[in-house]
């Protein structure tokens, strides 16, 4: 695995089991929003991909 990867990880398993400040001391106020998405997901309230992101028709770039 990445470091990114390890990194992520870490924090997704650090949200399962910290309060919100303890993670926001070890992992810094900007990954909060991973904190409430593991907690959202664990309560059972992980967001609709096409409410979270929108839907919208995407066009494949072709590379020409």
């Amino acid at each position: 695995m990445s470091k990114t990867g390890q990194w992520v990880f870490e924090m997704q398993e650090d949200a399962q089991d910290h309060t919100l400040a303890e993670f926001v001391e070890k992992h810094g106020a900007s990954q909060a929003a991973v904190w409430h998405e593991v907690q959202d997901e664990m309560n059972g309230d992980a967001p609709d991909p096409e409410a979270y992101w929108g839907s919208r028709e995407m066009e494949m770039d072709d590379g020409a």
